[in-house]
C-alpha cells in the first residue's frame, strides 16, 4: 500500500506475517466509525500515504474531529489503537534505527487505515446486499 517509502525486504515479509492482526483491528475501527464516514476515513490515509510521520496523521485526525467532521470519542480510540501499532512495529523492526521503527509503524498504520476502508464500504454497503436489500 505504500508508495512514500520502501521497506526493507525481511521487514516488508514480517509485516505480511501480521495481516490478519491487522485486518481484524481495522474491522473493530470500521465498525464504531459511525455512519457516511467512507470519504473522511479515505482522507486520514490519504494524508497517511503522503506523510512520512504518525504524528501529522494523528495532528489530521484530531484536526478532522475538531471541525465536527469525526466522532472525538471515535477519534480518540482510532488514535489509541493505531498508537499501538508502534510496539508491533517495534518487534517486527527489532534492533534496527528508530527511523525504521517509525516508517514500519508509519506502514501499518496505513494498511490499518486502508483495511478500515475496505470493512466500512462492506458493513455500511455490501452487507445489506448480501441480505437482500437494496441501498
Amino acid at each position: 500500500m505504500s508508495r512514500a517509502l520502501r521497506l526493507d525486504p525481511l521487514i516488508a515479509d514480517k509485516v505480511e506475517e501480521h495481516q490478519e492482526e491487522l485486518a481484524r483491528k481495522a474491522e473493530k475501527l470500521a465498525r464504531g466509525a459511525g455512519s457516511n464516514k467512507e470519504g473522511q476515513l479515505r482522507n486520514i490515509l490519504a494524508i497517511a500515504e503522503e506523510s512520512r510521520s504518525w504524528a501529522l496523521v494523528d495532528l489530521f485526525m484530531r484536526y478532522q474531529a475538531g471541525r465536527g467532521q469525526l466522532d472525538p470519542d471515535w477519534t480518540r480510540k482510532a488514535i489509541s489503537e493505531l498508537e499501538e501499532l508502534k510496539q508491533l512495529a517495534k518487534n517486527i523492526a527489532q534492533d534496527r534505527q528508530q527511523e525504521v521503527v517509525g516508517q514500519v509503524h508509519l506502514e501499518l498504520v496505513k494498511r490499518v487505515l486502508g483495511y478500515t476502508i475496505w470493512w466500512y464500504v462492506w458493513l455500511s454497503k455490501g452487507e445489506s446486499k448480501g441480505r437482500g436489500e437494496r441501498s
